[in-house]
């Protein structure tokens, strides 16, 4: 039996205002122990108010990425990459993080786990001393089919 990350992206917001004209993408790279996948969510440029959660432009875009056998523990490691977009410079921050998961054995419930990921990103260029934390609220999911 194979073990499944489904991964999607819940929620979008940013704090702080150095513009309101965001992109971004998020990656998953699944390890057990090794790389066994990896899945990619774009976001196209759109607008995102400082202070405003909301759920990204194109909600319900998923990606299942291969997690190796049920029963095990895979490693996701979550990376983002953002960008206020500007008409000279793009104001641009990132951030990594890992997620321990578990893969359910046979007849098991799925393992789900939501994670939030702060990326600071500070004006460009750096004298006019701007800065904003963009965060990115994820689900993974760990099924076993």
């Amino acid at each position: 039996m194979a073990c499944k990350i489904i991964f999607s992206l819940l929620e979008e917001s940013v704090s702080g205002n150095i513009g309101d004209d965001w992109q971004y993408s998020v990656e998953a790279n699944v390890y057990n122990p090794f790389l066994t996948g990896t899945g990619v969510i774009q976001v196209p440029e759109h607008q995102l108010t400082p202070g405003k959660a909301q759920p990204p432009p194109r909600p319900g875009q998923i990606v299942t990425i291969p997690a190796g056998t049920c029963g095990t523990k895979p490693r996701v490691k979550i990376i983002v990459n953002a960008a206020e977009v500007d008409w000279l410079f793009d104001d641009k921050g990132s951030n990594v993080i890992d997620v321990p998961m578990q893969c359910p054995g046979r007849r098991e419930k799925p393992f789900t786990q939501d994670q939030q990921i702060l990326v600071r990103v500070r004006e460009s260029p750096r004298f006019f001393g701007g800065e904003a934390v963009f965060k990115a609220k994820v689900r993974l999911v760990a099924t076993c089919e």
